[in-house]
């Protein structure tokens, strides 16, 4: 049996794992405006909903991760505004392999 507590032996994967080196990023939609996800919003921090997958799952098994790429109430959008999301991605994964990692914290 490994020596040390269970959770000094599970802190100790974060950043370590069969992905280190690699990065990764959360792409999605949502169903209501930005307003909505903020800490105080209707539907709660985005951060925080986002978390378990971006710590407990990509972090975990030794992921850095890029800031998520968020699109609020695209149901909502015209097409003028699509088009400029899909404009604003496109220059985004063109310079994707320099961009910096960010903190997603602990539990």
């Amino acid at each position: 049996m490994a020596s040390g507590t269970w959770h000094q032996r599970v802190a100790g994967r974060f950043g370590t794992g069969k992905f280190r080196g690699r990065k990764a990023l959360l792409s999605l939609t949502t169903g209501g405006p930005a307003a909505a996800y903020l800490a105080d919003g209707f539907n709660g921090d985005l951060d925080a909903i986002l978390k378990p997958i971006q710590r407990g799952m990509l972090e975990f098994t030794g992921f850095s991760l890029l800031a998520p790429k968020v699109i609020y109430g695209p149901v909502r959008a015209d097409d003028a505004q699509r088009a400029a999301w899909l404009e604003s991605w496109a220059l985004r994964l063109g310079s994707i392999e320099s961009e910096s990692s960010i903190d997603v914290g602990r539990y």
